[in-house]
């Protein structure tokens, strides 16, 4: 029986869960939606308005929408309209709520301020025919405004601000001075103050012609014209001038056209006279009105062609690269790819090169960009100690093809170089953090691995201390200790730990002239370990390590049967087993 009522008890439960969550939820939200209708100014929804008509004491604005987002001025002007503005408006509008009805039928109207509104808004609905909303005073004791819908005679009261509705005809103008898509604009046109040059752009490249061709900087010609295209009037001066000579117009002092295809006429823009600090007058070629400009866009139209160059410093694929020249002034360094596609370095002396640390440079080289171009009209290149160059870099490309960049003086701040490139005018500058991951020493250049093997082959390893000699055996993929005592197998990390160790031994200098044996401590060695490879055992190689360098991480060494004496860092010494326990699985 206890089974039964508990069941029961739990049927009832969830149905009341049901019910709530069923009935009563939609029912409250239903409820909740018909307050919010109710209380609204007006019921409409925002796609719905075709037209938009605000009339004023002064004027009547008129807007008819063309398309879902575009809408256009009919009056007091034919233009375009700021569909942005009209659609912020109408949201507005369409969420404007009221607070409380003042009077169900009001007898007199101009006590409020509604029998000669000083606003009537007026929306012609798709479909549905107008609704009108009247706007009179604001209330005494509030921030709230007294209003009529244009059907009723009820007056309302509504907790809106007054400059929201009263919009002006340049509020709801659209002030964009010129309509297109960057990725459209297909040349750039500047004439200013008789000076002419043109971008162009083929292939998704751009190039500047100023009388020369040189490639453009994609980046900040994409730039440019989102200034131009985001830049807006600041004022409507005449819509329809008598002459254009009063404004500077009919002889303008600079044009911006802009081609964006074949098919599509091009848009330009031209400038006139200054108005004080204002700005300048300006206006759309084919277009009557005259507008004025704010400073800023004549500043953005007042470009060069060193404006837009090209910030890649060189590009080139690394496999053409055949040498490298380095002249600082106090080494010169040449670098040369061998038939082994292996680096050599050439001068001031033989050796073999680090390939990680080319390929580095090289991927710097490509990733360094220019900073800023400078305008050199007034200076010459000795200002900038380019004269004769600091330091240069040269690449031979193969196929009698090579390039340089010289480097000249500092800026004040240290934070550049003065650069350009052998054969070109421009002068630019590019950040010192660059110019040092470029000029690398001689040292950083040289391979300084000591050693050059398979780690996978060694089959055989000596620890050799003053006291005691640690001897490791391997086989298949284990290791095992033979001296001092045995360990049939040791922790499995111990043999490859000393093996990448040896593999990635370094130098940090070599000691020149070489030190006597007592003096580097190689007579009678901290520690030497030496590795065979292959059953057989064949020497793979050795390393002795004497004396610790004083006041450094280092110690001297000597690798093999070589007689030059290195200084490597002290992780070698550090890292070897010392004791027996090391080697005995924890």
């Amino acid at each position: 029986m206890k089974f039964k009522g508990t069941l029961w008890m739990a049927a009832l439960f969830f149905g009341l869960v049901l019910y709530y969550y069923l009935v009563d939820i939609p029912a409250e939200k239903k409820q909740t939606e018909e307050k919010e209708r109710a209380e609204k100014i007006l019921l409409f929804e925002t796609g719905q308005v075709e037209e938009f008509i605000l009339k004023k004491k002064d004027e009547t604005i008129h807007l008819k929408r063309k398309s879902p987002k575009d809408w256009e001025l009919l009056k007091p002007v034919q233009a375009r309209a700021d569909a942005s503005a009209a659609s912020s408006l109408l949201s507005l509008l369409q969420s404007a709520r009221f607070s409380r009805v003042v009077e169900d039928s009001a007898q007199d109207l101009a006590v409020y301020g509604l029998k000669e509104p000083s606003m009537e808004i007026t929306l012609q609905l798709k479909g549905e025919g107008k609704k009108t909303l009247l706007v009179g005073d604001d209330h005494p004791m509030s921030q709230y405004l007294y209003i009529k819908r244009g059907d009723e005679n009820k007056v309302l009261l509504a907790g809106v601000n007054r400059k929201d509705f009263n919009k002006s005809v340049f509020d709801l103008r659209d002030k964009r001075l010129l309509r297109f898509q960057n990725e459209e604009v297909v040349r750039i046109k500047f004439q200013n103050d008789g000076k002419s040059f043109e971008l162009s752009k083929l292939n998704e490249q751009w190039e500047i012609n100023d009388g020369k061709k040189t490639k453009g900087d994609g980046d900040e010609i994409v730039r440019f014209l989102g200034l131009v295209r985001d830049f807006k009037v600041k004022k409507f001066l005449d819509e329809n001038p008598d002459s254009l000579k009063e404004f500077g117009l009919d002889t303008p002092n600079a044009r911006l056209i802009l081609e964006t295809g074949k098919d599509n006429k091009p848009m330009t823009l031209l400038v006139g006279n200054e108005l004080g600090n204002e700005g300048f007058y300006g206006k759309i070629e084919g277009a009557k009105n005259v507008v004025l400009f704010g400073n800023q866009l004549v500043k953005t139209l007042s470009k060069t062609p060193i404006d837009f160059l090209s910030k890649t410093l060189l590009e080139f694929k690394q496999e053409n690269v055949a040498r490298i020249h380095l002249q600082t002034e106090e080494e010169k360094i040449l670098i040369s790819r061998n038939k082994d596609d292996a680096w050599e370095i050439i001068e001031p002396s033989e050796a073999d090169a680090d390939s990680s640390t080319m390929n580095s440079l090289l991927f710097d080289l490509k990733a360094t960009r220019v900073n800023e171009y400078v305008n050199t009209s007034k200076k010459s290149p000795e200002f900038f100690g380019l004269d004769t160059a600091k330091k240069t870099l040269t690449l031979d490309l193969g196929e009698d093809k090579s390039w340089s960049l010289e480097l000249g003086n500092k800026s004040r701040d240290d934070q550049n170089y003065f650069a350009r490139r052998a054969g070109e005018e421009s002068i630019f500058t590019i950040s010192s953090d660059s110019v040092e991951k470029l000029f690398r020493t001689l040292h950083d250049l040289k391979n300084k691995k000591l050693l050059n093997f398979d780690k996978d082959a060694v089959s055989k390893i000596s620890i050799e201390y003053p006291d005691k000699t640690f001897e490791l055996e391997k086989s298949n993929e284990d290791w095992s200790l033979t001296k001092p005592e045995k360990i049939k197998k040791v922790e499995v990390f111990i043999g490859k730990d000393i093996l990448w160790s040896l593999n990635g031994l370094e130098y940090e200098s070599i000691v020149e002239p070489s030190p006597e044996d007592d003096d580097s401590g190689l007579g009678q060695p901290t520690v030497s370990v030496t590795f065979w490879t292959g059953k057989d055992l064949e020497k793979g190689g050795r390393v002795i390590v004497g004396k610790k360098v004083e006041s450094k991480a280092e110690y001297f060494a000597r690798v093999n049967e070589s007689a030059t004496v290195y200084k490597i860092k002290a992780h070698l010494v550090e890292s070897l087993p010392k004791e027996v326990g090391k080697f005995k699985k924890q």
